[in-house]
């Protein structure tokens, strides 16, 4: 690297990185290291850097990390008169874009979910549902991180686009800038678009189980709710005047037999019930939404994300019509006291439930949404009612 006849100055180039520059003190004279540019000298280096170099050099390192703080003060304190703190704040945000520690984390857990696969995939072993759910809710627990600082991102660049520089040189100093943000950004969104495609990916293929176990529990359960119905018809039989007064020994025993056989249909239908989760469902509604709102993932993943949701308007159903019958059920069981009216409030909660979830997510949306936050909430809001009257035409077929 040629240096010695480099100019001092500060400009927008790329600094070296710490080691880097480490390795170049190392290096070079003292006459050369007061003659390396100050563009090239990276960021928050540690006091004790001068440390690193030679006995001969440590002075001129000292020197030269005294030169660039003064240089950078004076430079700032220009800055702030010439277009004001709010501006200077942003060019600050663009110089450390592409650091994210929040985004390596999030794209490392990605990795190690994706060894994971490859590994189960390579010795033919599927990984259980639940450790699967688990590693995506790790990842999970980083999204509203990852998309704030998208968010955050957007807004720095739109502040610094609307900027007018004062001269030429203060123009290629916000190009370079915005361009570093913009390519941010760009790594960001490609990030979150590669996670929805592969979380779709996962999860499609549990909704769609969940869904053919709930079928196939559906069709044994059918003769059993057939069974109920006649014997809760006998046990009201055994209610009448006359079997109460004239046989009320041989009735006594009845009732307690056919009480024994409804519990016992009751549990079966219970044991073998696939469960769904309020927590299953915002799972798999975030999954489908945010694939269904990013443009990376769209047009990829069109087949899988119109199969997963059609069974999740089915599973979602599902899950309320279950409270419902639960409740009717507890309601109808002469064995139990409760308001029927109360547990028959259940009826209700597919659209409701789609309701609450996106205007929570509308609520969220600096944290939620990343890229043009307005344009979100439009796409958000046209989603909502796709997603409504898809579900209303579902119910049609289910319940």
């Amino acid at each position: 690297m040629a240096v010695a006849n480099a100019p001092t100055l500060i400009s927008e180039r790329q600094p070296l990185t710490l080691p880097q520059f480490v390795g170049l003190i190392k290096k070079l004279s003292p006459a050369k290291i007061a003659q390396l540019p100050l563009d090239i000298i990276p960021t928050n280096i540690p006091a004790d850097v001068a440390e690193h170099a030679p006995a001969a050099s440590r002075a001129a390192v000292e020197d030269l990390l005294m030169t660039i703080n003064s240089a950078h003060l004076k430079k700032r304190i220009a800055d702030v008169e010439n277009y004001g703190e709010e501006i200077v704040g942003a060019m600050d945000k663009a110089k450390t874009s592409c650091t994210s520690n929040t985004l390596r984390v999030f794209k490392n857990k990605i990795l190690t979910l994706i060894e994971l696969l490859q590994v189960s995939k390579k010795e033919d072993k599927a990984i259980p549902e639940q450790n699967l759910v688990s590693q995506l809710s790790s990842i999970n627990n980083l999204l509203i991180d990852v998309r704030s600082e998208s968010y955050s991102m957007v807004t720095t660049l739109d502040t610094l686009c609307a900027v007018k520089p004062n001269s030429e040189n203060d123009s290629k100093r916000f190009e370079a800038l915005i361009k570093r943000i913009k390519t941010a950004v760009t790594v960001t969104e490609n990030t979150l678009g590669e996670y929805y495609i592969l979380r779709l990916k996962l999860l499609s293929k549990i909704i769609s189980e969940k869904k053919k176990n709930i079928e196939a529990h559906e069709e044994t359960s059918s003769e059993h709710k057939k069974e109920l119905a006649i014997l809760r018809e006998e046990l009201d039989k055994t209610k009448g005047l006359w079997n109460r007064t004239i046989k009320r020994k041989s009735t006594l025993a009845e009732e307690e037999i056919v009480q024994n056989r409804i519990q016992e249909l009751i549990n079966e239908i219970n044991q073998s019930e696939t469960v769904i989760s309020e927590n299953d469902l915002i799972l798999w509604l975030d999954t489908i939404v945010d694939a269904s709102l990013s443009q990376r993932s769209q047009a990829r993943v069109a087949k899988s994300l119109r199969t997963a949701r059609i069974s999740l308007y089915y599973l979602l159903n599902r899950f309320c019509k279950g409270q419902e019958e639960s409740a009717i059920q507890i309601a109808q069981n002469p064995f139990i006291q409760v308001d029927p009216e109360q547990a028959i409030r259940y009826m209700l909660m597919s659209e409701q439930f789609i309701l609450d979830y996106f205007m929570k997510k509308k609520n969220e949306k600096t944290a939620w949404l990343s890229g043009a936050a307005e344009n979100k909430i439009a796409e958000l809001d046209s989603l909502q009612k796709e997603i409504l009257a898809e579900l209303k035409r579902a119910t049609r077929g289910i319940l």
